[in-house]
């Protein structure tokens, strides 16, 4: 009894591309290209915001150690802590808020581009149909 090569097949499971590619293989490919450009454009806002936010932060702790030690702020600590508290909160919510605006931004210009890729190949269909 022989066995049966499992590598060997009839047909081929991929398609054979043709010499050239059709209209919507194209639209389809500057699609995915243009989603991957906006998403690797997206993360690095998102970074950017993230390193921005981190650096003020990390500031904010310094002077809060400097004033600590400071001989003019030994009398009113408490108020130094609760300012310091304070603007921390703030940073965070308006950390908070430019992130959301980015991320709501960031899908209205996806969502732009999918309508528009969505039309031109609705016409690049209609436009074989006729042909």
């Amino acid at each position: 009894m022989q066995r049966a090569n499992p590598h060997q097949s009839s047909a081929p499971f991929w398609f054979v591309p043709s010499a050239f590619p059709s209209i919507e293989m194209t639209s389809s490919l500057w699609s995915l290209g243009h989603m991957q450009a906006a998403a690797i454009e997206a993360t690095l806002r998102y970074q950017i915001e993230a390193l921005k936010f981190l650096q003020n932060r990390l500031n904010s702790d310094l002077r809060l150690t400097e004033d600590c030690q400071s001989p003019d702020h030994q009398n009113d600590l408490f108020d130094v802590w609760c300012t310091y508290w304070q603007d921390s909160l703030l940073d965070y919510v308006n950390a908070g808020a430019r992130l959301a605006e980015m991320g709501s931004t960031s899908i209205r210009k996806a969502a732009t581009r999918l309508h528009d890729d969505e039309k031109r190949l609705v016409e690049n269909m209609a436009a074989q149909v006729v042909l």
